[in-house]
């Protein structure tokens, strides 16, 4: 009787735990897309011109010159990592930040698509919903969270000061950074409360739209 029970459990699909179903199908989605590397040269590739696009924009008064490179020899090495080239044209001093997008930006979005694709939403179009409404979120908010340090060091903290930013500014700036940047786990998280607070809302939506007495 227990060899039928087990034989019945492993040809139903819908008897099994779905905290493990949901465990083991984040683990295969994330585990493939961090594995990936033949991306990366031009994942850095657009994220450097996409930089540069930003700081045209931004006309500094200290004469200090900005620009992110992603040169095919770097690449080759490092695949996902690009450089901010920082020039001072006062003094002629100049630095190079290296810049790690995979840490930062491609294994947190990873992480959030491999939680929308197992999160148990019902139907495809939820899942590419939760994807695109998140990365529409998300994708700025690792960009501004990659910016925090690059902001104190440019503002007063480091050796080339591209703009001034105030005592408090420099504080906030030090505080978000160690909080939410600096701890290797916090990459995570903000995908995952991301992640938590959109399938809360499309559940509740969902749940609404079919209770009775609601019109179809």
């Amino acid at each position: 009787m227990e060899r039928t029970r087990i034989q019945r459990l492993a040809r139903d699909p819908g008897s099994r735990h779905p905290v493990l179903i949901f465990m083991c199908a984040f683990a295969a989605v994330f585990a493939g897309l961090a594995l990936l590397h033949g991306p990366g040269p031009s994942y850095s590739k657009a994220h450097a011109a996409l930089g540069n696009l930003l700081l045209k924009s931004i006309r500094l008064t200290s004469g200090v010159r900005m620009r992110f490179e992603a040169p095919d020899a770097e690449l080759a090495i490092h695949p996902w990592s690009i450089t901010l080239q920082v020039q001072a044209s006062a003094s002629g001093a100049g630095l190079s930040v290296p810049i790690d997008l995979r840490s930062l930006i491609f294994l947190p979005t990873a992480a959030f698509i491999a939680l929308a694709i197992a999160a148990p939403l019902g139907s495809v179009r939820s899942h590419l919903r939760l994807i695109g409404i998140g990365l529409l979120i998300l994708e700025p908010l690792l960009l501004l969270l990659v910016a925090l340090p690059l902001l104190s060091f440019l503002g007063g903290t480091g050796p080339v000061r591209a703009f001034v930013l105030s005592r408090p500014m420099l504080v906030i700036l030090q505080v978000l950074y160690r909080a939410l940047v600096a701890p290797p786990g916090m990459t995570y998280a903000v995908p995952l409360l991301l992640w938590w607070a959109l399938v809360s809302n499309l559940n509740a939506g969902r749940h609404e739209s079919s209770a009775p007495g609601n019109p179809e």
